[in-house]
C-alpha cells in the first residue's frame, strides 16, 4: 500500500476541512494569511505535492467539459429551468471548439463515487447545476479542473459562480406589487435544504421594498408551507388570509410555491387575482402547459446564464485567471395575469 500522503492528511495536520486545505494549495478563495500558511506548512511537512494543472490553453488531452446533470426525483422540477442553461452553456462552447457531456449525479452518490465519474470522462472542466458540494468543488480545483456554479450563491465567495440576483429580483417584483397598489403583503416561502441562502436573499430583498415604501409587516405575516404535506400547507395558508384580512397579495418564494398558493387560496374560495394577487421569481413551470396557472413572475433569463457561464468556463481554460468572478443575472418582470391593480384613496 502506498503510503503518499493525501490531500485529506493535509487538511487534518492543519485542523481545516478538506475543501479548506484545497483551496489554499490552489492559491484561490478568500482565506486568512494564518490558515493559508498552515496549510502550506503542514503539505512541506508531509511532502505533500499537489498535482499541476495541464496545459490546457495551448495541448489539451481532451476537449470535453462535464456537466453534472442531478437525476434525483425531487430535482424533476426544474428540468424545464435548468434545459436552457444547458443548451446554451454547450452551444457556446462547442463555438470555441469544446464538447460537452452530462455527468449523472445523485445526492446519495459520494464525493469520491462523483469525482471517479467525472475522472472516466477525462473533462478538463466541470459546470454544475445547483449542486454545490464544497469538498468535491475544491478537491477538482486542486486536481487542476476548473469549475463553474451555475444557479447556487452558497459558495460564491469561494469559487466561480454564475447566479441569479436574487435579493434585486426579490426588490423589483415587490415594488411592482405596490406600484400596483397593494400596500398590505404577505410573504410565503418553503424549505430549500440544498440552496440555503436563496430563500434569505428573497426575503431580505423583499423587506427591502417593505421598508422602502414605509410599509407594515410583521412575522404573523410570513409563513412556511411544507411541500409535501398539502393539508399543512392548507391550514397555513388560510391561517395567513383569515388572520390578515387586509392582504391583497402575497409574495411567493417561487413558482413552484406560488401555484401551491394559488391552489390553496382556491379550496379556501379566495379568488386569484380578485382578492389577493400572487407574485414570484421563476420561471421553474412550463407555462405554456395549458394545465399550468399563469403567475406573474421575475423571470430568470437562463439562457443568458447558459451563455455567460460558458464564457467563464472558455476563459478559465484558455487564461486561467486568479481573481475569482462571480456574475449575476437580473430577474424581468413577466406579467401572465395573477397580479391585479388596485386603486388606494
Amino acid at each position: 500500500m502506498s503510503n503518499k500522503p493525501k490531500l485529506d492528511d493535509v487538511a487534518a495536520l492543519a485542523k481545516v476541512s478538506l475543501s479548506t486545505a484545497s483551496l489554499a494549495l490552489s492559491d484561490q478563495g478568500r482565506l486568512s494569511a494564518g490558515t493559508r500558511e498552515r496549510v502550506l506548512e503542514a503539505a512541506r511537512s508531509l511532502g505533500y505535492r499537489r498535482r499541476q494543472r495541464r496545459a490546457q490553453a495551448t495541448a489539451p488531452e481532451t476537449r470535453d467539459i462535464a456537466i453534472l446533470f442531478d437525476i434525483d426525483p425531487e430535482w424533476a422540477t426544474v428540468l424545464h429551468l435548468v434545459r436552457p442553461i444547458i443548451h446554451e452553456f454547450e452551444r457556446t462552447l462547442r463555438q470555441v471548439g469544446f464538447n460537452t457531456v452530462l455527468v449523472p449525479i445523485s445526492r446519495s452518490e459520494t464525493t469520491y463515487e462523483i469525482l471517479e465519474k467525472i475522472r472516466c470522462t477525462q473533462a478538463i472542466g466541470v459546470a454544475t447545476i445547483h449542486f454545490a458540494p464544497p469538498e468535491l468543488i475544491a478537491m477538482l480545483e486542486s486536481a487542476g479542473i476548473p469549475v463553474v456554479v451555475i444557479m447556487n450563491s452558497n459558495f460564491q465567495d469561494r469559487f466561480y459562480t454564475v447566479c441569479v440576483d436574487d435579493f434585486q429580483g426579490a426588490y423589483e417584483g415587490t415594488s411592482y406589487l405596490v406600484k400596483c397598489g397593494h400596500l398590505r403583503l404577505g410573504f410565503i416561502d418553503c424549505l430549500r435544504p440544498d440552496l440555503p441562502v436563496l430563500p434569505i436573499d428573497r426575503f431580505f430583498g423583499f423587506m427591502k421594498a417593505i421598508e422602502e415604501y414605509h410599509l407594515e409587516f410583521d412575522d404573523s405575516m410570513r409563513r412556511r408551507i411544507p411541500l409535501e404535506d398539502d393539508e399543512n400547507a392548507l391550514a397555513a395558508v388560510g391561517n395567513l388570509v383569515r388572520s390578515h384580512e387586509d392582504i391583497t397579495a402575497i409574495f411567493a418564494l417561487d413558482d413552484d410555491v406560488a401555484v401551491r398558493v394559488v391552489a390553496m387560496l382556491r379550496r379556501l374560495g379566495v379568488e386569484v387575482p380578485g382578492r389577493i394577487s400572487v407574485l414570484s421569481p421563476g420561471d421553474m413551470l412550463d407555462y405554456s402547459l395549458c394545465y399550468v396557472p399563469q403567475i406573474t413572475t421575475m423571470r430568470i433569463d437562463t439562457t443568458y446564464m447558459g451563455r455567460i457561464a460558458g464564457q467563464m468556463m472558455h476563459n478559465r481554460i484558455a487564461h486561467n485567471p486568479q481573481e475569482l468572478h462571480v456574475l449575476k443575472v437580473k430577474q424581468q418582470l413577466v406579467r401572465r395575469g395573477s397580479v391585479r391593480e388596485i386603486s388606494n384613496s
